[in-house]
């Protein structure tokens, strides 16, 4: 019986719907004429209870090259590990029976090694949904070209991928290695993967060799994560991964793990737990809890230079800094209230994010100053769009949430001035839902250039406000961005409109920027006038028009030099040019 060059293990467990798929693509879609490839496939039945073995044993029948076994044990680690032993090829390859493997994709791999004498050869991959396919390795730089005989240190992103089927293994650095699967109910092939990434020299092909089929059903391992022991069951292998990493003792690849851990991956597997648990119980989560506390712990213990963890945890985004503090701090029951479905913050209504942020508050696990700009972009911003809920409404939403607000404006350090926003709503409070409804949506806050004319040698420019009861309201021109102390006039015509008057000369050519500053009854206000869209670029007279400055929404009026003034300035170039000479 001669060595084949190639062997595939295939775990297979309740496959049947897609095993043939799997086997087709392996064993008829590898080899050809210009590419020969000597492959045999071990495929291990891991106790299914559906038609997979059957399916199986009948492809072994027509092709000699397909190995069925049962495994001795129970899980994916084991056969696995079994099938391993089976083996015979001097290269080694892993592919789940409900997946598939690109035409060309083994060739590729062996292509590259027998080049290159590497330890192993990683391709890219991409995630099949029902609706959707998903190329994660996009966003990893390891990808992006052909790699040869590089180190993990040399490439840290290539850690992101820990999957064991989009790769092949020299069997002699396999058994060298002493590398295997885990008994493990989930993620069995992450440990081995980083003990593999941390001690060869490995190659990375740029082809797609493989396809996950994220499928449905309480038989994937999408679903089995759903419970306290599958969540233990990784945290446990991702401990023994922490361990391998720190062994390596390099700063970069131990910053992406981290980056790995708490932004991304596991992240992912504590909102899949929480989300898909019945009943989520402190006591029977309190193992995960004390893991993900030894995670931090071996990671903050090992950082040098850079950021610690908690540093990383602080400047993840709001449920993730969030969901990790409730986690070790045992509050599991509060952290899935957080999670909640697969809904973004940009998405949320504004009852659902003030719901959220009182959950966080009451916990107890963040300093309630911090919620001060989320809780102010709820009421503020979101709001301006948010159809489910206007005006008294949303002024009775806030009422309800009081607490919060008063909470988190009295949090603020005694050097640190509550956002003005958020004083305004607190002024607002006691004056009922009516004046509280223009204040979170926002219509007594801005100050508004309407229109700006030029008649007999003065700028005239009319303002709109809608300040309540607006005392002391000032207009500030700037210049070269220093404010300007000049002679003008403010004349209110009605109720919320304003005109300011200043003669033309009093306005050198340039970039000008009007801001106001003053005080109502809510307290007081400093900002840039907005001015309406409709008349920027509009002319008035000769010198003066409104334009927007660096497309923003800050603008100013713009008004063209003099002929004395561009003379001035060309006598200043020409000066500078003589002196810089004379310098050099």
């Amino acid at each position: 019986m001669t060595t084949p060059e190639l062997s595939v293990v295939v775990p297979a467990h309740d496959v049947g719907l897609w095993v043939d798929e799997l086997l087709s693509s392996v064993l008829e879609d590898q080899s050809t004429e210009q590419e020969p490839i000597d492959l045999e496939v071990i495929l291990v039945d891991d106790a299914s209870t559906d038609d997979t073995l059957e399916i199986a044993e009948a492809y072994a029948a027509r092709d000699p090259r397909l190995t069925v076994v049962r495994s001795p044990g129970k899980g994916g680690g084991q056969a696995r590990n079994h099938g391993v032993s089976l083996a015979r090829g001097r290269f080694l390859a892993f592919a789940d029976g409900d997946d598939l493997v690109p035409r060309g994709a083994y060739a590729a791999m062996l292509r590259k090694t027998r080049e290159t004498g590497s330890d192993m050869v990683v391709g890219r991959f991409f995630k099949l949904f029902s609706d959707r396919v998903w190329w994660p390795v996009r966003a990893w730089p390891a990808f992006d070209e052909e790699r040869t005989l590089v180190r993990l240190a040399d490439h840290p992103s290539a850690l992101r991928n820990r999957a064991c089927w989009n790769r092949i293994f020299r069997r002699d650095f396999w058994d060298s290695a002493q590398i295997s699967f885990p008994d493990a109910s989930r993620s069995n092939d992450i440990e081995p993967m980083v003990h593999a990434l941390t001690t060869a020299r490995f190659d990375i092909v740029t082809e797609t060799v493989y396809v996950y089929r994220d499928r449905p059903g309480p038989g994937s391992m999408t679903a089995k994560s759903h419970s306290p022991a599958g969540i233990i069951s990784y945290l446990e292998q991702e401990l023994r991964c922490a361990r391998r990493i720190l062994e390596l003792g390099d700063p970069k690849v131990r910053a992406e793990y981290a980056s790995l851990i708490f932004d991304a991956d596991g992240w992912m597997a504590i909102v899949r737990a929480l989300r898909g648990m019945a009943v989520v119980d402190p006591l029977v989560l309190e193992p995960a809890r004390a893991l993900v506390a030894e995670l931090i712990r071996l990671l903050d213990d090992a950082s040098t230079a850079g950021a610690g963890i908690d540093e990383l945890i602080d400047s993840l985004e709001r449920d993730k800094r969030w969901g990790w503090r409730l986690v070790t701090s045992g509050q599991w029951s509060t952290a899935a209230r957080l999670i909640g479905q697969d809904v973004r913050w940009g998405d949320r209504t504004v009852a659902d994010i003030l719901e959220t942020l009182q959950l966080v508050a009451d916990s107890g696990v963040v300093p309630l100053r911090t919620l001060q700009r989320p809780l102010v972009n709820a009421v503020a911003t979101i709001s301006l769009n948010d159809e489910t809920l206007i005006g008294d409404d949303l002024a009775d939403l806030v009422l309800k949430h009081r607490d919060l607000f008063t909470a988190v404006a009295e949090a603020a350090a005694p050097d640190e001035t509550p956002d003005w926003r958020l004083g305004r709503i607190m002024a607002a409070l006691d004056d009922g839902p009516e004046l509280l409804r223009r204040v979170v949506s926002g219509a007594t806050d801005p100050v508004t250039a309407t229109s700006l004319t030029l008649v007999e040698g003065r700028v005239h420019l009319r303002l709109a406000h809608t300040m309540v009861d607006p005392e002391q309201l000032h207009i500030v021109f700037l210049h070269d961005r220093r404010r300007r102390d000049l002679d003008f006039t403010a004349a209110e015509l009605t109720s919320g409109s304003i005109e300011v008057a200043l003669p033309t000369s009093a306005l050198a050519g340039g970039r000008w920027r009007v801001r106001f500053e003053g005080r109502d009854r809510l307290g007081e206000l400093d900002g840039p006038i907005i001015i309406r869209d409709d008349v920027i670029g509009v002319r008035s007279g000769d010198r003066a028009r409104i334009v927007q400055d660096e497309g923003r929404h800050r603008h100013g009026i713009e008004i063209e030099p003099s002929l004395g003034e561009r003379g001035v300035r060309k006598a200043r170039r020409v000066a500078g040019r003589v002196v810089r000479r004379v310098r050099r």
